[in-house]
């Protein structure tokens, strides 16, 4: 409610003050700034090399176990299993035969384009590898199958597990040459949405400190 003192009724509703002074001219540049900069950071994004997928299906399975146990503790183990086995994609102790068996590919790449889940509602293990080539991403793939599965049996073997009694990686799907992955609308527009916010932002602080210094 208005009293009719105006320094009380400007202490009641303070106006809005901005950080900065922006003046038109200022902000049509900072737009211009913007929008370059984030028109740019799409393009970049757009322009990148592709990416290839290849990617395998395994089956777990611990056959005479399962079938010989009334409950289902071996199916619990086995659902537990997965995600150890998975998480070693990622590890040198398959990244480096992975690496070696491919030849002309470092071990940090082969940990980073490797990627393990598993279905929840099943008992399968999809292994996906990414490269900027169909036949890269294949031979990743298919390495990574390779020792997976030996790792799995040969530390089994080596703790003396009997043959018939061991857990079994069986490769139900294998991989194929990668097919291409297009990037997301997501991918393309977050840089630029970022860029577009630092560069204006940028340019109005710059602006308004040059001002105070004048």
């Amino acid at each position: 409610m208005a009293t009719g003192d105006p320094e009380y009724d400007g202490a009641r509703r303070p106006g809005l003050q901005l950080p900065i002074e922006i003046t038109a001219i200022t902000a049509i540049l900072a737009l211009a700034l913007a929008l370059m900069a984030g028109a740019g950071a799409a393009l970049y994004q757009k322009s990148r090399p592709a990416n290839y997928l290849s990617v395998a299906v395994l089956l777990i399975d611990q056959p005479l176990v399962v079938a010989q146990t009334p409950d289902a503790a071996p199916l619990q183990k086995l659902q537990l299993l997965r995600y150890q086995y998975i998480g070693l994609l990622k590890t040198e102790t398959i990244a480096v035969p992975v690496a070696r068996q491919v030849g002309n590919i470092s071990v940090g790449q082969v940990e980073n384009d490797l990627v393990g889940s598993a279905d929840p509602l099943s008992f399968t293990i999809t292994i996906a590898a990414t490269a900027d080539n169909p036949s890269e991403s294949n031979l990743v793939a298919q390495a990574a199958v390779s020792q997976l599965t030996s790792y799995v049996d040969k530390s089994q073997q080596h703790l003396g597990v009997p043959v018939t009694s061991r857990v079994v990686l069986t490769e139900l799907t294998p991989p194929h040459a990668g097919v291409r992955v297009s990037l997301s609308t997501t991918k393309i527009l977050l840089p630029a949405v970022i860029a577009f916010i630092v560069v204006g932002g940028a340019f109005l602080i710059i602006a308004d400190l040059l001002r105070r210094r004048n």
